[in-house]
């Protein structure tokens, strides 16, 4: 059996001209076969970030870097990333480009507007080659509220569309693309248990709970039959996640993740 634990997210915010304290991801793996060095997937890395407003726009960058103990210093750094935001005539509008600095060059460049006057959003994203773009329109109808995201891939040339329909205690989502559709019922069935089934069009189905518990905390277990079980637990600062790949009864190898945000004064 693999484990797999990120032990710590270290999230801390300093009053120093807007510039925050670096968030600290500890990724350390259990044993592999034939291992035996328990350390040997230790992966340590720090992001940070810096933000400002200049001539109306709010301006942020930030990098993230890994801190393993190394000679070849060059190689820590692993991308760095920019964004710009300005409102214009009631659209907000925002623009973030991201380079990975792992000798991949890759460059990712992300562009939304949106106005919530008219609950209208637009955003195209531009990565490896190709651009996704997505569209939401939501609008009053029926006693509730529908969405309708349709989106296009111009790399694979897949289009598709996301339709959503909300009320007070039930939304159900239809995922429209040519090969496969999906339908997802979420109901609140009490005021602490959310019950959400979905099944696709190859015959694949699913069934999440999610439990409120006391100050905000709550646990989600999601069954994929024939497929696997996952089970999120939130309290307080600490998330839990257990993931087991599912045959018939039969679960196999599981994968344990651990995340503890820590705030420094």
């Amino acid at each position: 059996m693999k484990i797999h634990f990120v032990l710590f997210s270290l999230y801390a915010a300093t009053a120093n001209a807007g510039i925050n304290a670096p968030s600290v991801v500890i990724d350390l793996k259990g044993l592999q076969d034939g291992s035996s060095c328990p350390f040997e997937g230790l992966d340590p890395e720090m992001s940070w970030s810096a933000s400002t407003s200049c001539s109306g726009c709010d301006l942020e960058a930030g990098a993230t870097s890994s801190i393993k103990p190394t000679l070849e210093v060059l190689s820590l750094p692993r991308s760095i990333w920019g964004t710009v935001r300005r409102d214009v005539a009631g659209w907000a509008l925002a623009a973030k480009t991201s380079v990975a600095l792992d000798g991949s060059d890759d460059l990712d460049v992300a562009v939304k507007a949106s106005n919530d006057d008219l609950d209208t959003s637009v955003q195209i994203v531009s990565s490896g080659g190709g651009q996704k773009i997505r569209l939401n329109k939501g609008f009053e109808a029926g006693g509730g509220r529908v969405t309708v995201s349709p989106r296009y891939n111009t790399k694979t040339s897949v289009a598709d569309a996301i339709i959503a329909y909300e009320t007070d205690d039930t939304s159900i989502t239809i995922e429209a693309a040519v090969d496969n559709q999906k339908v997802s019922v979420a109901r609140q069935i009490t005021d602490n248990d959310l019950i959400t089934p979905s099944v696709n069009s190859d015959g694949d189905i699913s069934l999440a709970w999610r439990k409120s518990l006391d100050d905000g905390n709550a646990v989600t277990t999601t069954v994929k039959v024939n497929d696997s079980v996952s089970v999120e637990w939130e309290d307080g600062p600490w998330t839990a996640t257990i993931d087991a790949p599912l045959d018939g009864v039969e679960l196999g190898g599981v994968n344990v993740k651990v995340n503890r945000k820590v705030s420094f004064v």
